[in-house]
C-alpha cells in the first residue's frame, strides 16, 4: 500500500499509551516516535503524563473525549491487553476474573460507539497477557477491534484474523557497527529483575568463567548481586537509552537465561535483545517459547539450554572462534534490521489500520 493513505484527512489516529513519553517503556516510545514521522497529524494520549521529550504534544488522557471530537480522530491504536480492555470497558469477566493492569475508569466504549471510532491494538507478551489469562479476555478484544496485531501463538492461535509482525527495533538508534576482537570478552546482561529472566542461572554461569570474559548487568538487580563470586564483572543499575546503546556497541555477547514462568510471558527475542542484536552482538540464548518465526539457532544466534554446562560450552566456543561468532552477530544484525525494523514494522502497521477502515465503511 502506497503511503499517501496515511495523509487521508477523512481518517485521523490518536495514539493512547499509558505512562508516556517514556524512553525506557522501549519499543513503545520508538513506534510511537515512527507514526508521528509517517502520519504527523496523529494526537497522542497518556493515562500518565511523563516527562521525555517527544517530538509532538502529548496530552493528558482525561481530555481525549473533548479533543478526539474536537479534532475528528476516527481510529484509536493502543498497545497491550489490558490497556485495551481498559479502553473497552472489559476490565472483569461476567464471573468476576479481573483483567490484572486494568482500570475500569478509562473506559471510553460509549464514546467511540457514539462518535464512531475505529479501535486497534498490538497485544505483545506481558501487558496483561499472561500463561493463565482467559482466552475470553481476548474474544472481546477480537469482537471490538478493527485490527490486531501480535507476534505470539497465543493470540494467532485464538483470534484467526490476527496479523502476526515482530517486536519492533529502532535500527537507526540501536544500528550495527563491527565488534574488534579485545580482552576479555564482552557480555551484557540487560531486564528488569523477575523470575523468568534466570539471574540465579546467570550468576552460576559467570562463576564457572576465566578471566577472558567480563560480564555487564543492566537493570535492577542490586539486591540479587550477592549470587555472584567472580567479581569480573560491572553493575550499571538502570540506564538510559543513550547510555545503554554505547554499552551495546562495545559488548561482543548478550546473554539471556530465561525460562518458562507461570506469571508471565516473554517474547523471543526479548526486546533488549533484538536491541542489542542489531548493534552486531551475537545472541547466546534460551528459546523458552520454541519460537521459530525468524530467528534461526546458529545462523542468527546461538541457542543455549538453560543450564550451566550449555551456556558455558557455547561462551567458550566463542572465545575459541570468535570470527566465526562475530559473523553470527551480523547476520543476526541483519535479520533485525530485514525483518523488526521499526519504519517498515509501522508503515505496514498504519496500512493495515487504514486498509480495515477503508473495508469497514
Amino acid at each position: 500500500m502506497k503511503n499517501e493513505i496515511f495523509s487521508d484527512t477523512s481518517r485521523r489516529l490518536a495514539v493512547i499509551d499509558t505512562r508516556f513519553p517514556w524512553k525506557q517503556s522501549g519499543f513503545r516510545y520508538w513506534e510511537n516516535i515512527e507514526i508521528f514521522r509517517q502520519k504527523p497529524d496523529t494526537l497522542f494520549f497518556a493515562t500518565d503524563l511523563y516527562r521525555d521529550e517527544f517530538p509532538a504534544p502529548v496530552y493528558n488522557f482525561q481530555s481525549f473525549n473533548t479533543i478526539a471530537k474536537k479534532e475528528g480522530i476516527t481510529d484509536i491504536y493502543c498497545v497491550f491487553l489490558n490497556l485495551v480492555s481498559s479502553l473497552l470497558g472489559t476490565c472483569y469477566l461476567s464471573d468476576g476474573t479481573y483483567m490484572p493492569g486494568s482500570n475500569p475508569r478509562f473506559n471510553i466504549k460509549p464514546f467511540l460507539k457514539e462518535n464512531d471510532i475505529n479501535i486497534h491494538t498490538t497485544l505483545y507478551p506481558g501487558g496483561g497477557l499472561d500463561p493463565s489469562t482467559s482466552t475470553e479476555f481476548l474474544h472481546i478484544a477480537a469482537q471490538n477491534c478493527k485490527t490486531i496485531f501480535t507476534n505470539i501463538n497465543e493470540v494467532l492461535n485464538v483470534i484467526p484474523n490476527s496479523i502476526y509482525l515482530p517486536g519492533l527495533i529502532n535500527t537507526d538508534f540501536y544500528s550495527y557497527a563491527p565488534k574488534s576482537k579485545s580482552k576479555p570478552i564482552q557480555l551484557t546482561f540487560s531486564a528488569h529483575r523477575a523470575e523468568r529472566k534466570g539471574f540465579p542461572l546467570l550468576a552460576q554461569t559467570f562463576n564457572q568463567l576465566d578471566e577472558h570474559f567480563h560480564l555487564n548487568i543492566i537493570g535492577d538487580w542490586q539486591n540479587d548481586l550477592h549470587l555472584i563470586t567472580n567479581k569480573n564483572y560491572t553493575f550499571f543499575g538502570l540506564l538510559n537509552p543513550e547510555r545503554i546503546k554505547l554499552l551495546y556497541k562495545e559488548s561482543h555477547v548478550f546473554i539471556y537465561c530465561g525460562t518458562q514462568d507461570q506469571f508471565a510471558l516473554d517474547g523471543f527475542p526479548t526486546t533488549a535483545a533484538a536491541d542489542a542484536m542489531a548493534t552486531g552482538c551475537v545472541l547466546v540464548s534460551t528459546n523458552p517459547r520454541d519460537d521459530r518465526f525468524i530467528l534461526e539457532s546458529k545462523v542468527d544466534y546461538l541457542h543455549v539450554e538453560a543450564d550451566v554446562n550449555s551456556i558455558t560450552g557455547t561462551l567458550f566456543w566463542i572465545k575459541e572462534n570468535f570470527k566465526q561468532a562475530m559473523e553470527i552477530g551480523e547476520n543476526g544484525a541483519t535479520k533485525i534490521k530485514n525483518y523488526f525494523d521499526s519504519r517498515a514494522i509501522v508503515k505496514s502497521k498504519l496500512s493495515h489500520i487504514f486498509q480495515s477502515t477503508i473495508n469497514n465503511n
